[in-house]
This record gives C-alpha cells, structure tokens and sequence, in this order.
C-alpha cells in the first residue's frame, strides 16, 4: 500500500477501508502479513486503531491469524470457492429475477450505461476500470430488486468474490464472455422475464466458478487467490 496521510475522522474505520482495498485490488495478495508495528509507523497512530482494524476484517474472513505469523490476508482453498460460488448463484440468481420484476426506467437506464462503461475501458484496455464496473453492474442489479436485506446481502458477498473475478479477468478472451454474459442479463432483466433473468445470471456465474477453478487446478496451490 502506497504511504497516505494520516486519516481523518475515526481511526480504525479509515484504516480498515484502505486495508480492504487493497486486499480486495489484489495489492496486498494472499498470504500477505500484516504488521501491526509497520501499519502503526504508516499512518502514525497507535496500534489501537490498527487492530480494530484488522479485526473487523477478520470478521469479514478477509484477514486469518496464523501461528507464528499473526494477521494475514486470507487464502481460498477449492472448497472454499465452491462454497461462495454456490451461495452467489443462490442470491444474485434471485436478485436478478426481483430486478427483472420490479426494476424501473432508472434502473435500466444505470444498467446500460455501466456496461457503455465497461465496453469503453476494455476498449482503452484498463482492466482495473472493468473491474470496478463489473462489481458495480452486480451491485446494481441487487439494488434494483428492491429487497433490502437481499442487496445487503449480496454486496457482503460480491466483496469476497471481487478479487476472484478479477483474476478471471486476466484469461485470455474472459472480458468477450463477461460482455456477452452481461448483455444476456440485463437484456432478460429489460424484458421483464424473471426466469430468464434468474437462469442467464447464474448461468455466469457457474462459468465464472470454472474458470476460476481451473486456475487453482492448474496453480496446484490454494494460496493464489485471495477473498
């Protein structure tokens, strides 16, 4: 993580967001130590803050504590993916299918300009750009189900996938698919058909998992991703 300066307001709130970013960019990877000493030196505070810090994350399993070693960004193992995968189709499959009933003209009007944008930065080739924007594509589509409970749920859950996509991403024509799997969904969503809404976005994310799972396979290391 690039030096800041101190942040303002509540201590651990600002250092727990900068942490998590940088776990969910991929800039600090999997297996990645945490220092409280060094983490205290960066933003000159006390180490109070940093560990409310990295406790929340550890809630988040975003961050584990191995003996000898202390925090650490969390790995995934096979089991683990395939356990977030099959509750992300459970809940964005439904979100998608809410969004197609309830969705309004702002909604799908937010939907088509995201994926404008995401066509744009693959076209300028900035991959951290489609990944910021394909997060919020999925974000946006649990928003417009109008289930509170169920957005809040989902957005919990897209933040421990995030990282995983964005390797994903870094397979050679992954970004084509990822366009055409988006046109599929909104365009069920913009039709207001629920049940092809629900089956074009779970649909993407089983491909999403077995992309995903042949890279570990191949790695042979369940240390190369991070959620």
């Amino acid at each position: 993580m690039a030096p800041k300066r101190v942040p303002r307001g509540p201590l651990h709130l600002e250092i727990y967001q900068e942490i998590k970013r940088a776990v969910l960019s991929g800039e600090l990877p999997p297996g990645s130590v945490l220092s409280e000493a060094e983490l205290s030196r960066r933003w000159s505070v006390s180490r109070t803050p940093i560990r409310e810090a990295i406790r929340q994350l550890e809630l988040e399993d975003l961050i584990t504590w191995e003996p000898r070693r202390g925090a650490t960004v969390a790995r995934v193992t096979v089991r683990g993916l395939r356990d977030m995968v099959e509750l992300r189709q459970a809940l964005e499959g439904l979100s998608a299918r809410l969004a197609a009933e309830r969705r309004d003209d702002e909604d799908l009007a937010e939907l088509r300009a995201i994926l404008d944008r995401i066509d744009e930065a693959h076209h300028r080739g900035d991959i951290p750009a489609t990944i910021e924007l394909d997060d919020a594509f999925h974000r946006r589509i649990a928003l417009a189900s109008g289930n509170r409970l169920l957005a809040a749920s989902a957005d919990r859950l897209l933040d421990r996938v995030r990282f995983a996509r964005s390797m994903a991403r870094r397979v050679p024509g992954r970004q084509e698919e990822f366009q055409r799997e988006h046109a599929a969904i909104l365009r069920a969503i913009a039709e207001r058909d629920p049940g092809a809404a629900e089956r074009a976005m779970i649909e993407h994310v089983q491909r999403s998992r077995m992309r995903l799972m042949e890279m570990l396979e191949r790695a042979a290391a369940d240390t190369q991703i991070a959620l």
